[in-house]
């Protein structure tokens, strides 16, 4: 029996006729499996444990369908390879402890009929760090539900790249906490998007301790049919006196058939913050490409080398020359 999950709520209702309060995501149980969903340690140590996390990561979509999640500590600098071989789900916790200062490259491929589902939440305790970078390969025939939730204590740092290029139907969403004064949390990312693929962004940062800090961006660019939703907040609680926060997206339109819908939102119940957001939606400047083009490129050309420059860039914090040449085999192609 199907269950239907409200994923990527919004944190603030608009006009229900836009469509942009929230996805419905439509599961069978039953169907899927941890057993679809293969993860590779390719190197570096998660070392099985203990914690007790259920009061920091009591939701998410791994507690909705009823799977108990593995708890792991980060003992050092991490590569996973994550391939679904049908409907799978991952559910974990992983912590950082106390002044570790560590990496996760972690790359997800694989193909199902029905949908995928990554629900990690992170703990970072006080003084520790986190880069995590996230590749999505995923089949474009494949729905995917990424749940990333994480919390800081005081002093942490948390910095989150991740590109998207598969998926037909990928909901991303993330909400992290910055639980101690302090607390640092950076996050970007990056896609490309053609045919009739959609992607449903919901990034959440929540201050809650004075002094913290967080920066999120989301960048990509549309083809054909393509669809794009985000939405970015901005929750300032009471007592997080000093802290600041910005949100910036810049989408690239390159078809008259692609869509794109955009809510940045900033909540504020202390008075001393600094809350920043921005968005830049459309096509390629007429500048620009007057510019390329006196340096030889047609207007094809010139929107590929700046696309793909974008992507390059993106690709750069990735440790693995073998992986960025794949996912600049896979902008090549779409653009080409």
């Amino acid at each position: 029996m199907n269950t239907d999950i409200k994923v990527n709520t919004s944190t603030a209702m608009t006009f229900a006729k836009l469509n942009m309060n929230g996805g419905t995501l439509t599961i069978d149980p039953s169907g899927i499996s941890e057993e679809n969903a293969r993860v590779r340690m390719v190197s570096g140590e998660l070392k099985e444990t203990d914690i007790q996390a259920e009061e920091y990561f009591c939701d998410g979509i791994g507690v909705v369908l009823g799977s108990e999640a593995q708890s792991f500590e980060l003992k050092s600098d991490a590569v996973i390879n994550i391939d679904y071989q049908g409907s799978g789900i991952i559910h974990r916790v992983i912590r950082v402890a106390a002044g570790v200062k560590a990496s996760i490259v972690e790359v997800t491929r694989g193909r199902a009929a029905g949908t995928v589902v990554n629900n990690t939440s992170y703990l970072i305790e006080e003084g520790a760090g986190l880069k995590l970078i996230r590749v999505q390969l995923l089949d474009k025939d494949t729905v995917y539900a990424d749940d990333l939730r994480a919390v800081l204590e005081k002093d942490a740092t948390f910095e989150v790249n991740r590109i998207d290029l598969g998926g037909a139907l990928s909901y991303l969403d993330s909400h992290v906490r910055l639980l101690g004064k302090g607390a640092d949390y950076r996050a970007s990312g990056d896609y490309l998007l053609n045919g009739e693929q959609r992607l449903d962004i919901n990034m959440v940062s929540e201050h809650i301790a004075p002094d913290t800090q967080s920066d999120m961006r989301s960048d990509g660019a549309l083809l054909d049919r393509a669809s794009k939703i985000f939405r970015g907040t901005l929750d300032f609680k009471s007592g997080c006196k000093g802290a600041k926060g910005s949100e910036n997206e810049d989408v690239i339109m390159l078809s008259p058939g692609c869509g794109n819908q955009s809510l940045p939102i900033i909540l504020c119940g202390e008075e001393d913050v600094e809350g920043n957001h921005g968005a830049s939606v459309g096509k390629i400047s007429d500048e620009i490409l007057f510019y390329l083009a006196a340096r030889g490129f047609d207007e094809k050309a010139a929107t590929a080398l700046i696309v793909r420059s974008r992507i390059s860039s993106s690709a750069s914090v990735i440790p693995d020359e073998g992986l960025r040449s794949e996912v600049e085999r896979i902008v090549d192609e779409v653009l080409s």
